[in-house]
């Protein structure tokens, strides 16, 4: 377990090093591939959110790991809304079509998303209901 360890703290000091490189050579702002630096930029922010999500783990009291992830919950709707917005305007301007590749999987997953967002919002207004009929006649 500490080679592994001592492995990625190997490679965390090298691509941190790779980065700092490419930060350098992205002020020079000679790009070519908008999508790469958008792909870049989607896996940094990943990226960002599990090694602070590991940081805090790894820190956390076990009274608090519920706690933190509920918050890691939050932050993956947060992002997975943002990720929608960005989708929904590329599909308005047609930068999405058919030959994007994946919409069919994206659709499939967001039906069943919906379907469980569905199932636990009429839970969550049933408990809502039984609550407050409770608090009017507490018989």
């Amino acid at each position: 377990m500490a080679d592994k360890g001592f492995q990625i703290d190997s490679r965390l000091r090298s691509l941190t090093a790779e980065l700092r490189g490419l930060e350098r050579d992205l002020k020079t702002g000679a790009l070519s591939d908008i999508s790469a630096l958008q792909d870049f930029r989607h896996a940094i922010d990943e990226i960002r959110m599990t090694a602070w999500t590991a940081g805090e783990l790894h820190n956390a009291h076990s009274e608090r790991k519920e706690l933190l992830a509920s918050f890691l919950a939050a932050e993956r709707i947060r992002r997975f809304a943002q990720m929608l917005r960005d989708l929904s305007a590329d599909l308005e301007e047609q930068k999405v079509s058919w030959e994007s590749g994946g919409v069919q999987t994206l659709f499939d997953s967001v039906n069943l998303l919906q379907s469980r967002l569905e199932r636990l919002i009429r839970d969550h207004r049933a408990t809502f209901r039984n609550l407050k009929n409770l608090k009017e006649d507490p018989r």
